[in-house]
C-alpha cells in the first residue's frame, strides 16, 4: 500500500512500522481521533499485541479523516479508498 502526501511524495508502506512513520512524520493533519488511534495500534503491533489488519482497517479510517488517498500498490490499482474533495 502506498499513500498520496500532499507534497506529491509518494509513500510506500510496507508494514505497520512505515505506517506508524507516516502516522507521525507525514501525516497532512495532527490531532484527529483515528489518526492517534492508528498511531496507538501501531505501536501495539510493535509490542506484539495487535495484528497487522486491525492496524491496516485503523489506518485506512485515519486516511479517510485526513483526506489522504490510499493506492494498493499489489494490484497497480488504486484502492476504493479514495477521499472526495471536502
Amino acid at each position: 500500500m502506498s499513500i498520496d502526501l500532499d507534497s506529491g511524495e509518494r509513500l510506500v508502506l510496507r508494514s505497520p512500522q512505515d505506517a506508524l512513520y507516516a502516522l507521525v512524520s507525514d501525516w497532512p493533519v495532527n490531532g484527529g481521533v483515528h489518526q492517534q488511534r492508528a498511531i496507538d495500534f501501531c505501536r501495539a503491533w510493535l509490542a506484539g499485541r495487535m495484528p497487522a489488519e486491525t492496524v491496516r482497517q485503523a489506518f485506512i479510517l485515519a486516511a479517510l479523516e485526513a483526506g489522504v488517498s490510499i493506492n494498493d500498490d499489489e494490484d497497480g490499482a488504486e484502492a476504493a479508498v479514495v477521499n472526495p474533495p471536502a
